[in-house]
């Protein structure tokens, strides 16, 4: 029988509460949205605060006609708080606190574990609201979100606190820093995007995420989230509003992805153990580019939005599979990128530099976010799909100038 340590049955299940929000309220709020007629504020829908929003969104579901939209904004706003802190506590758990408690060979293992229980609830989230939209309506799912919110906040809370109080590294700060590849030292030394080590003076925080050995591979990474193929809401909100595809339908292939992800994450960890990661990260890259190229494929397929108002073809359904399948590559590449900044980034400067990667991720899905206001049509989706792949190539080829100067 698998036994684990206390320390990491508290910080699996205080992750997975997380996880649970972000998952399941994502992709609820996306389908009230798109029923209430507000296609453009899908674009934000992540950013919420769960509570007030539910009690925002419950106002405006029992009066749809009103002409004053102010509610829809209001839970806009209240979203942006609530993504802002649930973007610091993922970050603080994934990317800090596992690299404080475990030691560098357990590092692969723990980001697995916790990438696992982010894709498992992935997967159930989708079907589970899907169904419980179709069996019991909006209006119930408002109140279940409402009241499991809150019991969330209490035992997450517990949780946590119950893992800070008793592992005293987690209160102090060094500058200990990871170097797991070989020849990472001489690699940094003859990077030409950095200063040399000795003319390097504490300065501000883009300069410190700069001067990292990792930046060329976080840098492309983040040209990942200016996007449509992470199957998110804008996605979600395609398939809906151009095709026939029913609400289950795309619950259904959303879960497919989140199944693909896990099993790049599954193929990563054994990968990364027998051949290191540039390797392992390597083999996402060559599978995210063949289904990322096929999405842009059905730009010119039958049922495509381009050509006609109502998808009636398989453009769109191949286009969610083919997003879906390639999170197997775009998860493979994460844990590699994750892996190599958790190794080289020192401790004093680890959430300096994990915030600002956060930060510049989001600042990158801003210009998707725009073209849906300037363009809001379905049919003009296929500028999304072409800009979102040249976005995935860039950053793909950043992650390969990050394997030439880090070869294992």
């Amino acid at each position: 029988m698998i036994s684990l340590p206390k320390k990491d049955v508290l910080l699996y299940a205080a992750y997975t509460f997380t996880c649970l929000e972000d998952r399941a309220w994502s992709f609820f709020a996306t389908i009230v949205f798109e029923l209430l007629g507000a296609i453009i504020l899908v674009v934000v829908l992540n950013n919420f605060s769960i509570l007030f929003a539910v009690l925002s969104l419950t106002s405006k579901y029992h009066n749809p006609s009103s002409d004053h939209p102010i509610l829809l904004y209001i839970s806009v706003v209240l979203c942006a708080i609530n993504r802002l802190f649930l973007n610091a506590e993922k970050s603080i758990i994934t990317r800090d606190w596992v690299v404080t408690l475990n030691h560098k060979n357990a590092l692969a293992r723990q980001n697995a574990m916790l990438t696992g229980f982010d894709q498992l609830l992935n997967i159930l989230a989708p079907v589970i609201v899907g169904t419980m939209i179709t069996s019991h309506g909006i209006f119930c799912g408002l109140i279940c979100f409402a009241i499991g919110s809150m019991i969330s906040l209490t035992l997450k809370s517990t949780l946590l606190f119950l893992l800070y109080t008793s592992h005293s590294s987690l209160h102090n700060r060094n500058n200990k820093n990871y170097k797991a590849l070989e020849h990472s030292m001489e690699c940094e030394e003859e990077e030409p995007f950095l200063i040399p080590k000795t003319a390097r003076k504490p300065s501000g925080v883009f300069h410190t995420y700069w001067k990292q050995s990792t930046f060329c591979a976080a840098f492309g990474m983040a040209l990942f989230y200016k996007t449509v193929m992470g199957f998110d809401n804008l996605a979600v909100g395609y398939a809906k509003g151009a095709s026939d595809l029913s609400i289950f339908t795309i619950g259904i292939v959303k879960s497919y992805g989140a199944i693909a992800g896990m099993a790049g994450v599954a193929f990563y960890a054994l990968m990364e153990k027998r051949y290191g990661l540039v390797q392992a990260g390597s083999v996402g890259l060559v599978v995210q580019q063949v289904f990322a190229f096929l999405a842009v494929c059905t730009i010119w397929m039958p049922g495509s939005p381009v050509w006609e108002p109502i998808s009636k073809g398989p453009s769109i359904f191949i286009f969610l599979m083919s997003i879906a399948t390639s999170r197997f590559g775009l998860w493979c590449l994460d844990m590699a990128v994750t892996r190599a900044m958790q190794l080289h980034v020192p401790e004093s400067e680890r959430n300096t530099v994990f915030g600002f990667h956060m930060a510049l991720c989001q600042t990158f899905s801003v210009p998707k976010e725009m073209l849906v206001i300037a363009f809001p049509e379905p049919s003009h989706f296929a500028l999304y799909i072409l800009s979102s792949y040249i976005c995935v190539t860039l950053g793909q080829y950043f992650f390969y100038l990050y394997t030439k100067k880090h070869v294992e």
